[in-house]
């Protein structure tokens, strides 16, 4: 049997991550996460149910690493628009577009923006990924009120609502199975909850 060191090792790994993912996403997209075994996995990528399980313990293992990998561009604009010179209302607007252009441009986002049920028990990495995107949200609302561009609301409430708005109108345009794209839904959107939050004596 051939020896691999580790860098060939990890190399080998990251493939066969990479293969899983991939195939993961076109099942996911075609049949659903209703559609998404592991014999189905395993099939798809050119291995034995056995091989998988020694990157995978389970079906939810698969779906947290797929989830993981998906938000991981998410957060980082979010966190990357959150630090930018933009104002604060601006900021908001750019983070939806940003997630409704995504979600327009690949449906299966969705496993990642919205609470679809899969049976699986709320992880903490999973957890972990949503707090650090709130928490950037969070503070954009924050630097609003302290500026005096928005009214001193509940940051907290605010960025429940504002991150509520958008998955919840993902997860209905999940079941519709119709999904618009950003120009039709952020200019909305950011009115309706704009309209509350700008004070109207900046």
């Amino acid at each position: 049997m051939a020896r691999y060191s580790e860098k060939q090792k990890a190399a080998l790994d990251a493939l066969m991550k990479d293969d899983v993912y991939r195939h993961a996403m076109e099942i996911i997209k075609t049949d659903g996460l209703g559609g998404l075994t592991m014999e189905g996995i395993a099939a798809a990528v050119g291995v034995s149910r056995g091989t998988l399980y020694n990157y995978f313990a389970d079906k939810d293992a698969v779906i947290d690493y797929v989830e993981e990998r998906t938000f991981d561009p998410v957060l980082g604009a979010i966190q990357e628009i959150s630090k930018s010179d933009l104002e604060p209302d601006l900021k908001l607007t750019r983070i939806a577009n940003w997630i409704f252009t995504a979600v327009y441009e690949d449906s299966a986002l969705i496993i990642a923006l919205s609470p679809v049920k899969h049976e699986m028990k709320r992880h903490p990495c999973k957890i972990e990924r949503r707090n650090k995107a709130m928490r950037s949200i969070e503070e954009i609302v924050r630097d609003g009120i302290d500026s005096g561009a928005f009214k001193r609301l509940s940051p907290v409430v605010v960025t429940e609502i504002y991150v509520g708005s958008i998955f919840g109108m993902i997860e209905s345009m999940s079941l519709n199975g119709e999904f618009y794209r950003a120009d039709a839904v952020v200019p909305t959107l950011m009115e309706l909850l704009l309209g509350g939050l700008r004070n109207p004596r900046h």
